[in-house]
């Protein structure tokens, strides 16, 4: 009797180590360093993501982990690159945005995340939210000047979500494509830069809000003139047509998610004494609704270029963009319907 009441003793004992040790493992905890240089201490495990940035929660989702998303901003639930690429996204509970005034302190609180993602500029939040709630707040860049300040997201969140193969097989395929590009725009002279205005800002039919931010025609090899306008703070700025002609630019671009057609630029009688209307270079390119989406980081590079030096590179521009598409989301043939949806020029 004895030596059943031992045995049985041992087994107990075995199992409230192997509780003790899963409970462990299951509380177990590494430090990250974000994009904003603040070390953050996160579970090892990340079942429950919250993501108050659009750029965080599109690259969450390249990384194949959509499914553990349970609160987004308001932005990203507008991001219509998201609504093709995982449409799932519309299923996620809205917590509202900081940047409206919107969020909501209790929805965050009530969907019990593991972590939360949120830009680089919103650090003062991340510190605030971290020390009210609790929990981990990490952030990703404050602004992209080299192609590495982008990478740094995808650096960041590959290693909190245990993602880092992944992660890095984005990052070196984005950097090479973008390095195409490069290695030809950095020996084309000054003078055969073209000067380029980009105009519009998503879903509004302003064309006198111009972009003040250039990085993407830099590299591209062209030269943004509404960057002369560029006081910090929005990535654009409304100016008059009397700076627009002032400018006289080669080429005018249009915001892809602007309600601005290339023929009403084309047609209109102001616009028409511009040099860039007069030969006819007028184009809708590809943008995203907020930040940097990681497909169309590679892919507004790949259509500036195609547009303003077509004699330097050859590539199909459509088979470029599916392919963009194929790496980093996973979905094919999105060139035609994104095509289709908001008007971007044939080149």
């Amino acid at each position: 009797m004895k030596g059943h009441l031992n045995k049985y003793l041992k087994i107990i004992f075995i199992l409230f180590l192997l509780n003790t040790l899963a409970y462990a493992q299951s509380t177990q905890y590494v430090e990250v360093t974000d994009c904003m240089k603040r070390n953050v201490t996160v579970p090892t495990e990340i079942n429950r993501v919250i993501s108050l940035n659009a750029d965080a929660t599109r690259i969450l989702v390249s990384l194949g982990c959509g499914d553990k998303i349970v609160g987004v901003d308001s932005y990203s639930l507008k991001c219509p690159i998201l609504k093709h690429v995982y449409p799932q996204i519309q299923n996620v509970t809205d917590v509202g945005s900081h940047i409206s005034g919107t969020l909501s302190t209790e929805a965050i609180a009530a969907l019990k995340p593991d972590v939360i993602f949120l830009g680089g500029s919103s650090r003062d939040l991340a510190e605030k939210t971290q020390s009210e709630l609790g929990i981990p707040c990490v952030c990703t860049y404050f602004n992209v000047k080299k192609v590495d300040d982008f990478l740094c997201a995808y650096d960041v969140i590959g290693k909190v979500m245990a993602k880092q193969n992944r992660s890095y097989e984005v990052q070196e395929y984005i950097r090479s494509k973008i390095n195409e590009v490069l290695e030809t725009s950095a020996n084309i002279p000054e003078e055969d830069r073209p000067k380029v205005l980009l105009i519009g800002v998503p879903l509004d039919i302003d064309p006198f809000k111009v972009a003040t931010v250039s990085a993407p025609i830099d590299w591209a090899g062209g030269v943004n003139v509404g960057a002369d306008v560029y006081k910090g703070g929005s990535p654009s700025k409304t100016v008059t047509i009397e700076q627009i002609a002032q400018w006289d630019p080669d080429i005018i671009l249009i915001n892809g998610l602007a309600r601005i057609d290339v023929g009403t630029i084309k047609d209109d009688p102001t616009w028409k004494q511009l040099r860039a209307v007069k030969n006819g270079r007028v184009y809708k390119i590809y943008s995203g609704m907020v930040g940097y989406d990681p497909a169309l980081f590679v892919i507004q590079t790949l259509n500036l270029a195609k547009i303003m030096h077509p004699d330097k590179y050859d590539f199909d521009f459509g088979a470029e963009v599916d392919q963009v598409f194929g790496r980093i989301y996973g979905i094919s043939g999105i060139h035609s319907v994104l095509q289709a949806e908001f008007g971007i020029s044939e080149i």
